[in-house]
């Protein structure tokens, strides 16, 4: 018997262990680490689910019955999302049923049982025990129901009723890139005594070392309170009381021996915040950081910048969606969280702007803790500043600052995007931002600055040159790359106290840091430039910014990719893409694109030189910092690839050189004699300490034209090809400079040989060429126009970069390759792999020549600026002629190419040629004659 109970028992743990594993909840941490009591319990997990398209549930009374509950959902993931198990975009009205036990481990005796919402959007219900407890309108911020009186001992039921239809007057943000319907961030069970701390604010003082606590209490206490902050591995102790009949209590801690929180040592406080009194007792964990957020005059400058504890900082933001391609608003996981705040670090950021979304705090507490610095929208309502819209968005504005007042990491707060929600319409459908509604975002300004003195508040982040009041004065731009140097200057000539620009009314300019809050070519250009390479116009970009030290910083757009739009450092799935940049200039990533000491060479990326000429290559040092090391060097490489793709060096050298704080240099010219031989060439540049530390690297590529090669060559352009099939398709694309098919099939070309060839002197004939697979990017796969990809047109083709009309996919890790046969005269002289269908920095000659658009500062915009491939190239293939091919060239003074693709495995296949002005080699299709001497 004995061994039999010993089995039992065995057993049944192991099945009760494997349960508990099956069982694991997602984001299984306290979703506030701000704010946490010791007593809670998370109730992510599987619930049953119904959704209510017919809107019946009440009137049927599904909170009374559980069989109406006839699936499973995965909370907290919003239904519409793929990641909660059940996916129902369209589905306005959503039903919830869970039972739940209190944890019997946990001491829930004589405390109130909370049961708390981190985020629900937008309408919810709440039963316990079939009892209705209450209701809570609003789709970001944490709410919560006292359910202690409808709780039972053992199990018990509750079911959730949430209404989320997509209403004008409602915040809603980018929910159009996947809906936050129902429930979309941790619920969890808490236990509070009677009276309970409310909310902590922290308020640091670096300047007195001190730091301003204000404790507030859900009610007055009859009795004195006992208040205790107690440091964890700190060395705060702070005790103090405060009278009876009191709902807060404000005083001023001394902070001994400061540590400051700055973006290198992002030192948190951890603390616990207790209050006692004689009828109860309640604590908080929780953490502040001692820092300053400020704007200052920038030493010795007319300018102001961004401060981090009295420091000017140079803004090197992007702008974050805060997206996930599953979960939308919602993360998998915690660790997730952790990595997005270390993604932008990588990158060389200091900061991240939460788009239009109150963010989960998780997230926020990683970047208070890795030492990124945030600043935070207010989600937007769509629709007309009407009594309902604002009152919504007054609320979420007011509790989403409430919850996130601590968080050290946050500089700034943004109360409106893009006027978005703030244009009335008037009775003949025009739109315009009126003097009342001004008003309104202007008295939420003060309204704000009161609340939180210790942050920079903007009233909008403008592309309308619409500010009215504001700590910082941001633009928009989304320009293309030649358009940059133009635009900046008149920004800057522009900008100063009294100045209109920027403002609207009678509104102007005070003296505030100035910089830009969004930016990139994502809309620079017609319908949106979908998946290409970003790094071209970003290198550019960050060149012209970086002559302009006055302009405080810069954000890009975006983050990550999200739908519709494919412009992101990283994509939806956070996979990395590849920019290219270390194969033109060693070692380069594009961090150095974010350095504060930055070297700026050549005047653009456009330029052409003669073969044999000496030019002067401009260069110039900006920084952005005071910290600035008293040697520097700069080191410089010139080295170029041929026509034959061969790559050759031309010079290299150093010069002493240095720089002025917030300053940009120009440095003398360098002075290069180019070779008289065609080739795409790069001037790139390592800046470096006395020590050999390099702190920067940076390059131009400019295109030569020579005379004399070397080499004995005979070419043809891609689209000479003399005869073609391909069972997709086909096109010549690039002006010509390029052609490719999709699917399978092939292309000819027909070579003859010079006339004057001494036949017995040729060695060998080598067929080079650039070339790359072809994917079937999805515009070209169907009849008639492409999908007009836009801000507002969000389709299923929203998910698919393939459909953009300027798009051309980035070059990541997965991969598109295909099988070219190369045949010469009839006979197989090579198989070659091509790995992909790459589009990165390294398509030079796709870049550089791209039609243009109109021109800066012109009023003709008719010559819209499109994009034809930009970025694509491929690899230099070779293949020598065999004997048999090679003799019947030099018999017939003929040699015909056929490169043949037969690809049936799905997603693979096709093939582009590429010309001497397209890709990244200067070469079209070529024969190589070597002879003996």
């Amino acid at each position: 018997m004995k061994l039999k109970l010993y089995v039992f028992l065995f057993l049944a743990g192991l099945i009760f262990s494997c349960n508990r594993e099956e069982e694991q909840i997602p984001l299984a941490e306290h979703p506030r680490p701000g704010f946490e009591r010791s007593l809670w319990q998370n109730l992510n997990g599987k619930w049953n689910f119904r959704s209510d398209s017919l809107n019946v549930g009440l009137k049927e009374e599904w909170q009374s019955e559980a069989e109406f509950f006839d699936e499973e959902i995965l909370v907290p993931f919003s239904w519409a999302s793929s990641m909660s198990g059940v996916e129902r975009p369209d589905v306005n009205v959503g039903w919830y049923y869970r039972t739940f036990v209190l944890d019997e481990n946990k001491n829930w005796e004589q405390q109130n049982v909370y049961l708390v919402f981190s985020a629900c959007d937008f309408n919810t219900t709440l039963w316990v025990n079939g009892q209705k407890v209450g209701e809570h309108s609003g789709g970001y911020i944490p709410f919560d129901f006292n359910i202690s009186e409808f709780l039972k001992s053992g199990e018990n039921q509750m079911v959730v009723r949430v209404e989320d239809e997509e209403l004008d007057n409602r915040p809603s943000g980018k929910q159009y890139y996947g809906n936050a319907k129902g429930i979309w961030n941790t619920v969890y069970l808490e236990g509070r005594p009677d009276n309970y701390i409310k909310n902590i604010k922290f308020t640091p003082d670096i300047d007195k070392s001190q730091l301003v606590v204000e404790v507030f209490f859900k009610e007055r206490s009859a009795s004195a309170y006992t208040f205790h902050l107690a440091g964890k591995n700190n060395n705060i102790d702070f005790v103090t009381e405060i009278p009876a009949n009191r709902n807060s209590g404000k005083f001023i801690v001394p902070i001994t021996n400061m540590k400051l929180w700055d973006l290198d040592n992002p030192f948190l406080y951890e603390v616990s915040a207790t209050v006692s009194s004689e009828s109860f007792t309640d604590e908080v964990s929780t953490y502040f950081g001692m820092r300053k957020i400020s704007a200052v005059e920038v030493p010795g400058k007319d300018f102001q910048y961004v401060a981090l504890n009295n420091k000017p900082v140079y803004m090197k933001l992007t702008l974050d969606q805060s997206y996930h391609p599953q979960g939308f608003y919602t993360f998998p996981s915690d660790e997730f969280m952790k990595e997005e705040i270390q993604r932008a670090k990588n990158f060389g950021l200091n900061g991240l702007r939460i788009h239009i979304k109150a963010e989960m705090p998780r997230k926020l507490y990683w970047a208070d803790k890795l030492g990124l610095l945030i600043m935070e929208d207010i989600p937007n309502f769509w629709g007309e500043p009407d009594s309902t819209a604002k009152a919504n968005w007054e609320y979420i504005a007011e509790k989403e600052i409430e919850r996130d007042y601590n968080h050290p990491s946050i500089f700034s707060w943004v109360l409106f995007n893009e006027t978005w929600g703030l244009f009335s319409n008037d009775e003949d459908g025009k739109r315009s931002y009126t003097t009342e509604t001004q008003e309104w975002v202007r008295s939420w300004y003060h309204k704000t600055k009161e609340y939180d003195p210790t942050r920079l508040i903007e009233d909008n982040s403008p592309c309308n040159w619409d500010h009215v009041i504001t700590d910082i004065n941001t633009w928009h731009r989304y320009s293309p790359a030649r358009h940059w140097a133009g635009f900046l200057d008149m920004v800057v000539d522009s900008t100063f106290p009294g100045s209109s620009f920027n403002y609207i009314g009678k509104n102007e300019q005070t003296n505030v840091p100035m910089f830009n809050s969004e930016c990139g070519a994502v809309w620079g250009y017609s319908g949106s430039t979908g998946d290409i390479d970003i790094t071209w116009e970003y290198h550019i970009m960050m060149n012209e910014f970086r002559k302009r030290p006055e302009i405080a910083g810069f954000l890009f757009t975006e983050f990550h990719d999200v739908i519709n739009e494919w412009n992101g450092y990283y994509r939806f799935d956070r996979s990395e893409k590849k920019f290219g940049l270390d194969e033109l200039c060693p070692d380069m990533t594009m961090k150095d694109f974010h350095s504060d000491l930055y070297v700026v060479v050549g005047e653009d990326f456009f330029q052409t030189y003669k073969g044999g000429s000496d030019i002067e290559i401009p260069v110039g040092i900006s920084a952005v910092t005071s910290d600035i090391p008293g040697e520097l060097k700069l080191r410089y490489s010139v080295y170029g690839w041929d026509e034959i793709g061969e790559k050759y060096n031309i010079t290299s050298g150093e010069t002493d050189i240095s720089a002025q704080p917030f300053s940009y240099t120009e440095l003398q010219a360098v002075k290069v004699n180019l070779p008289d031989k065609t080739g795409v060439v790069i001037f790139s540049v390592a800046l470096e300490d006395s020590k050999g530390n390099v702190l920067q690297r940076n390059f131009v590529p400019f295109k030569v034209e020579g005379d004399d090669s070397g080499y004995l060559t005979v070419t043809q352009s891609p689209e000479d090809f003399t005869e073609a099939s391909w069972n997709i398709k086909h096109l010549s694309p690039q002006n010509g400079n390029k052609v490719w098919g999709m699917g399978s099939g092939y292309f000819g070309y027909e070579f003859e040989l010079p006339k004057d060839l001494d036949v017995d002197k040729v060695e060998s004939i080598e067929f080079r060429a650039e070339l790359a697979s072809r994917y079937p990017q999805s515009k070209y796969l169907e009849e008639g126009e492409a999908e007009k990809i836009g801000m507002t047109v969000v389709t299923e083709k929203g998910i698919d970069a393939g459909y953009g009309k300027n798009s051309y996919l980035q070059t990541d890790e997965k991969l598109h390759g295909a099988i070219v046969k190369i045949n010469a005269n009839d006979q197989l002289i090579a198989t070659v792999e091509l790995p992909d269908d790459p589009a990165d920095h390294r398509g030079i000659l796709s870049w550089m020549n791209q039609e243009p658009g109109w021109e800066w500062g012109s009023d003709d915009h008719s010559r819209p600026w499109l994009l034809d491939e930009a970025g694509s190239y491929g690899f230099l293939v070779k293949a020598d002629l065999d004997e048999t091919s090679k003799k019947s060239a030099l018999e017939t003074g003929k040699v015909t190419i056929r490169l043949f693709v037969d690809e049936s495995t799905e997603n693979r296949g096709g093939l582009s040629v590429y010309g001497e002005n397209s890709g990244m080699y200067p070469m079209d299709l070529t024969l190589w004659i070597k002879k003996s001497q």
